[in-house]
This record gives structure tokens, C-alpha cells and sequence, in this order.
């Protein structure tokens, strides 16, 4: 079962940090999924114009990590992405908001887990 977990993204590369306790399989290791998804708001400006973008990207990434002698994997995936389209030609563009939310599953134990960093600055 999933115990914690922390996303953090940089604008092009989502950290997801994760534990999950007692698991109990007759290998050394297991594979997790981690899918991030990135929901970004922008502002952009020209004179009198204003024009709100609203963006969203996804990026999949799936790894094995060793199982700990007391059932612990702990791990953190490093996931490539992107969100296109946040800047306009001629305009002055700023991020006003972001969300990032990972979802991890363990293939082998079934184990899944939400993790909604909320607001992120970038």
C-alpha cells in the first residue's frame, strides 16, 4: 500500500518521491507507473489585449525498484515534461497557475496512489 509521496515540477521535469510499505512479493523488485499531469494557466498581454491560455500536459514513466527486506519500496521518478503553447508571438506572457497531479500504480501489488501538488511556482 501506497504511504506517501511528494511531486514537485520545474517546467520540464516532474520528482516524484514515493514510499510504499508491506509489500510481500516473491521477487527482489517491482514496477511502478508514475503518470504526471500538468495543468498550467497564463495571462498574456499586448497593449489592450489580454488573452487567457489554458495548457495541459501528460508524461508516462515506468520503472522497477527494489523491494526492501521489510517490504519498503521507496524511490523517486524523474519524468520528462512539457506543456506547449504557454507563449504567444507578441505578446508578454506570464504562468498565473499550476497544478500537478502524479498517480503511481504498482503493477505486481495493484497499489495505487493520487498525489495532487496543488499550486506550483515555475
Amino acid at each position: 500500500m501506497p504511504e506517501a509521496t511528494d511531486v514537485n515540477w520545474d517546467g520540464s521535469v516532474a520528482t516524484v518521491t514515493f514510499r510504499e510499505v508491506d509489500v510481500a512479493l516473491e521477487t527482489e523488485e517491482t514496477t511502478i507507473s508514475v503518470r504526471v499531469t500538468a495543468d498550467v494557466y497564463a495571462v498574456c498581454d499586448q497593449g489592450p489585449s489580454t488573452v487567457q491560455i489554458h495548457r495541459m500536459g501528460t508524461s508516462l514513466q515506468a520503472n522497477d525498484y527494489p523491494i526492501g527486506e521489510d517490504g519498503v519500496v521507496e524511490g523517486t521518478a524523474r519524468v520528462p515534461l512539457r506543456v506547449a503553447g504557454l507563449q504567444l508571438p507578441g505578446y508578454t506572457c506570464q504562468v498565473t497557475w499550476v497544478s500537478v497531479v502524479a498517480y503511481l500504480e504498482d503493477f505486481w501489488t495493484g497499489a495505487t496512489l493520487v498525489r495532487r501538488a496543488g499550486e506550483v511556482s515555475i
